[in-house]
């Protein structure tokens, strides 16, 4: 790590002016590296480096960066930038984008991109799921007109946590489920978010909307006194994987797929494209369930509206 001194802003100090030359470098970097990561500090993206670089996020993801995003952007590219000692964006943006960087390539979308959740976020769905949606399914096995067993898709799960609500749900629903076949998955673009949602360990801020019962029932307080781990059974009802929105899912139809708040980051082509593939996943009588600020709802016209919040795929 490079210290700085005072003296790089060039205050005075007892009369005394510090410049530059206080730095204390550690023994490895030689004088001229060490300028090129002063200089990198200091800047950020081009115009011109941040048109190429929201293009190429763009067209690996479908996310459009805004024109006021570029500070942002150059923080986080810079990142990488000093995890990989390369001394530019313009250097940074060449191997990226010719496969010089193997690995890289996820590395670099879980940096420029944002993962929020909470357990049992907008509780209302997670309502419908366990009073409604799961004595339907119930119903429909009961009359011969679906199998015993459930398929839900948690698309976009970012470290999990909904994924894990609706396991909650259906573990307090398994007496009626007794029996049932169930498959949960759980999938992300950020190859990090699905590393985190695999171990099953969340921060205080995550747990805000659980109740106190079912953080009791379904978590472990963590020695560090700021972290809950779930249930290691909840975690091996569940699959998590790296998936792209804009390519098909590879896994058979699904009864019902939570979609929340995630076209906010995507322009009207991206959105079409995504949601053909949404819609493409679900299984005839499937449910879609999605989010207030995501904007596609002229977007599902081969789905039946049941709410604000609830579409249905035609049997």
């Amino acid at each position: 790590m490079i210290t700085a001194t005072a003296g790089l802003c060039g205050r005075s100090i007892g009369g005394r002016r510090r410049t530059p030359s206080r730095l204390h470098y550690p023994t490895y970097a030689t004088t001229t590296a060490v300028r090129r990561w002063i200089t990198m500090e200091l800047t950020k993206l081009t115009q011109q480096e941040f048109d190429r670089f929201r293009t190429f996020i763009y067209g690996k993801t479908g996310i459009r960066m805004a024109d006021g995003k570029i500070t942002l952007l150059s923080n986080r590219i810079r990142r990488r930038l000093r995890d990989l000692k390369i001394d530019s964006f313009e250097d940074y943006y060449l191997q990226l984008t010719r496969d010089r960087l193997p690995g890289e390539l996820e590395q670099f979308i879980d940096a420029v991109t944002t993962n929020e959740t909470h357990f049992f976020r907008t509780g209302g769905h997670f309502e419908w799921f366990s009073e409604s949606f799961i004595p339907e399914m119930v119903s429909r096995a009961a009359a011969r007109t679906h199998d015993k067993s459930l398929r839900v898709w948690s698309a976009a799960c970012s470290s999990g946590e909904e994924l894990y609500t609706l396991a909650i749900c259906i573990d307090e629903a398994m007496q009626t489920l007794a029996g049932w076949r169930i498959a949960l998955l759980g999938s992300d673009i950020s190859e990090t978010m699905i590393d985190a949602a695999r171990k099953g360990v969340f921060p205080d801020r995550s747990l805000e909307h659980a109740s106190d019962a079912r953080t009791k029932k379904y978590f472990t307080r963590q020695p560090d006194e700021r972290s809950w781990a779930i249930r290691p059974s909840l975690i091996n009802k569940c699959e998590f994987r790296r998936h792209n929105l804009l390519d098909p899912l590879v896994a058979p139809k699904q009864d019902c797929i939570f979609i929340r708040n995630v076209f906010i980051y995507f322009d009207r082509e991206s959105k079409k494209r995504a949601v053909r593939n949404l819609i493409d996943a679900l299984a005839p009588g499937g449910k879609l369930v999605v989010g207030p600020a995501d904007g596609i709802y002229d977007l599902l016209g081969d789905l039946e509206k049941k709410s604000i919040f609830l579409y249905e795929k035609p049997l």
